[in-house]
């Protein structure tokens, strides 16, 4: 049976920026690193996250020319990944602080708190308050 989930990838324009970005103004790990070819694979997540986030510049040694295409399309713009914290409001100003282009936590018709990151390339990452957290700030 399935044990975890592993990650999701990110498509960026600049693997090295982004490696910055993630570890600098998020506070993330690089949690594996792994060359291949011309290229290589970069993995980075919260220190206590099992789950990565690959940061994937779109590369010929990896993909098709038609997946690059593809990826480069979705370079800025929504992604399907979101990030908890237990304390939105103070992880806001702390990463507003940083510089991080973060939009101010509102409820949610869903009851959850949010935000909207935007990352070096302007991919759209979505920070939820945690379960826990719903009931303080009703």
């Amino acid at each position: 049976m399935i044990d975890n989930i592993g990650g999701i990838v990110i498509f960026v324009s600049n693997q090295a920026k982004a490696i910055e970005f993630y570890t600098q103004k998020l506070g993330f790990d690089v949690k594996g690193e792994y060359p291949y070819k011309n290229t290589k694979w970069v993995e980075v997540g919260p220190k206590t996250s099992t789950t990565t986030i690959s940061l994937m510049e779109p590369h010929p040694d990896m993909m098709t020319n038609e997946e690059i295409e593809q990826a480069k399309k979705e370079i800025g713009t929504m992604t399907t990944l979101w990030f908890y914290t237990k304390d939105i409001n103070n992880t806001y100003k702390e990463l507003q602080e940083k510089g991080v282009n973060i939009s101010e936590p509102k409820k949610q018709d869903w009851g959850g708190i949010m935000s909207q990151i935007k990352d070096q390339d302007n991919n759209i990452l979505t920070l939820i308050s945690s379960y826990e957290d719903h009931s303080h700030n009703k």
